[in-house]
């Protein structure tokens, strides 16, 4: 059993605003798609969402505005054409990724994400003639089993939108339009990076064979944008660096010990950020001292460990009094640097 890759975007190395929107939408972390932990990029289709047991949720996005029932069929192939691969038992669900729709075609215009019984009955044999044509199938095949799997979904929000969703925790302070475009354009950049490496006509034997193509992100490396856009640096990057706000917590450690307190209490937030299973831990503890420095950027870090749960260092594992301080003088140091 074996994956050829084909179709992969050699012309158009670009990765468009919708693709991007798509990639987050399988990012989001709702129910529905909480198992996925890496996005591939252009591989299996537009974006792919992947999960630890190698179940796969392929998404073509298509951007195009006034797109027709006929035209949607004609797209539809490349997810087709992934049911119908040796990896077809893998896919869990196609997912057709478009701006809002004409409301002459579907029965309910209220949902933005539906299967293909709401398409009005005219309506879905256009798709269905453009599938086939597109995929040259016989009139006669039955597409049923297929359209068990696709869902269309149409894009009715912003970009701030997508990104607010891979966020943990809401703040007042997250206000600015121009935080959100910031980190989106980041992703997106991030996301036409990963198109540069030529894979056209290689093949797998099993979906996370895909991962040595080097053409993928998750979720982890999405929350890490966000964090670091908080901060205003890499907050995992610099093994050595003393946070300025917390160097009073240094005075009682010998010069020759400094080096290593501070590799330790960076390895902690490391494993604390790192461990999937404790990472919504971590978040609330991240959201309660961002809070606190929001509506003061120079409030000491004893009075935010003094004034915070202590319950939400408790439950975050790897971390301690000494590593929660380092987590609060580095989120100090980024918001004063930052104003």
């Amino acid at each position: 059993m074996a994956y050829i890759f084909t179709n992969t975007e050699r012309n158009n190395l670009k990765a468009s605003t919708f693709e991007t929107k798509s990639l987050l939408y399988l990012a989001a972390q709702g129910s529905r798609y909480k198992d996925i932990a890496i996005l591939s990029i252009d591989c299996f289709n537009d974006v792919s969402g992947m999960c630890d047991n190698e179940n796969i949720w392929d998404i073509q996005a298509k951007g195009e505005k006034n797109l027709t029932p006929r035209k949607i069929g004609q797209y539809l192939f490349t997810l087709y054409k992934n049911f119908t691969s040796e990896f077809s038992d893998f896919f869990q669900e196609f997912i057709f990724f478009m701006p809002q729709l004409n409301e002459r075609y579907v029965n309910d215009a209220s949902l933005t994400n539906y299967g293909i019984e709401n398409f009005k009955d005219i309506e879905k044999k256009k798709i269905f003639e453009g599938l086939k044509i597109s995929a040259n199938l016989n009139e006669g095949v039955n597409l049923k089993d297929f359209f068990r799997k696709v869902i269309f979904v149409e894009d009715r929000t912003t970009e701030h939108f997508y990104i607010k969703g891979i966020m943990k925790f809401k703040s007042s302070k997250l206000n600015d339009d121009n935080f959100y475009s910031a980190i989106f354009r980041e992703i997106r950049d991030k996301q036409t990076s990963l198109k540069n490496s030529e894979i056209e006509h290689s093949k797998i034997y099993r979906p996370n064979d895909v991962l040595n193509f080097n053409r993928h992100l998750t979720n982890v490396d999405l929350q890490l944008f966000v964090l670091n856009r908080l901060v205003g640096g890499d907050i995992f990057s610099n093994k050595n660096r003393l946070p300025s706000s917390y160097v009073s917590f240094t005075r009682s450690i010998n010069d020759d010990d400094i080096e290593d307190h501070i590799f330790e209490q960076n390895a902690a937030l490391s494993k604390a950020f790192f461990d999937k299973n404790n990472q919504n831990a971590f978040w609330r503890l991240f959201a309660a001292i961002f809070k606190s420095l929001s509506k003061d950027p120079r409030k000491k870090v004893s009075k935010i460990i003094d004034d915070l749960d202590q319950k939400l260092i408790d439950k975050t594992e790897h971390l301690d009094i000494n590593s929660a301080r380092f987590l609060v003088a580095i989120i100090r140091d980024g918001l004063i640097n930052e104003n």
